[in-house]
């Protein structure tokens, strides 16, 4: 089994990382001292897997345009251009049985971030200088978009609570790190660990795009 290293260095200030092992991903599942709530939270959901989705396999995952997203009930799936989307799975087993034809997995090569509370949309206001509410899209929407040059994908929920997910090259991860450090330090922004994601995302990702 290959054996991954965080992309993300940790500050002090977030408290003593609890890690473990998961299909040799090192996942902060939490801090100590816990967290607890916070107006804006942060967690890095690197090791989650993610796919390129290409041709009639993406026709498959929904009937998505450009803009559009959608919460498949495991996965994020973003619409990157007609005929092509990103997969981000949040919620399934760790080693996903990508279908053979369309499938492009690149788990590795991205570093994903999760943002979610009641300011977290003041804060990728701050970080991006597109629209990432659309008001005439009801279901998740899928943007990219520059960040200080970095490439980043960005997917707004749209749940019954504020929560976004954002992803970039791996080697840009530190940077969009910190970017999120420096426009959530107004609202108190907390660092918190993977429990704390998955238990809002089961709450709140169910009523994606209502």
């Amino acid at each position: 089994m290959i054996t991954r290293t965080r992309a993300i260095v940790l500050p002090d200030w977030a408290g003593k990382p609890l890690e473990r092992d998961l299909a040799g991903w090192p996942v902060v599942e939490d801090f100590a001292p816990p967290a607890g709530d916070g107006e804006v939270m942060l967690v890095d959901l690197s090791h989650r897997p993610k796919a390129v989705v290409q041709g009639p396999a993406a026709a498959k995952l929904g009937a998505l345009t450009p803009g559009h997203a959608l919460w498949t009930g495991q996965a994020l799936v973003g619409c990157l251009k007609p005929g092509e989307a990103i997969l981000f799975d949040l919620a399934g087993p760790m080693a996903p049985q990508w279908p053979e034809a369309g499938y492009t997995d690149v788990t590795d090569g991205l570093v994903l971030l999760g943002l979610w509370g009641r300011s977290s949309l003041e804060v990728v206001q701050r970080l991006v200088a597109v629209d990432v509410e659309r008001p005439a899209i009801a279901n998740p929407v899928y943007v990219a978009t520059g960040l200080h040059g970095i490439r980043v994908q960005l997917i707004n929920l749209k749940g019954r609570a504020p929560g976004f997910v954002i992803a970039c090259d791996r080697s840009h991860g530190q940077n969009l790190f910190e970017a999120c450090l420096r426009a959530g330090r107004q609202f108190n922004m907390k660092l918190n660990g993977t429990r704390a994601f998955d238990a809002w995302l089961e709450v709140h990702a169910s009523h994606a795009g209502r």
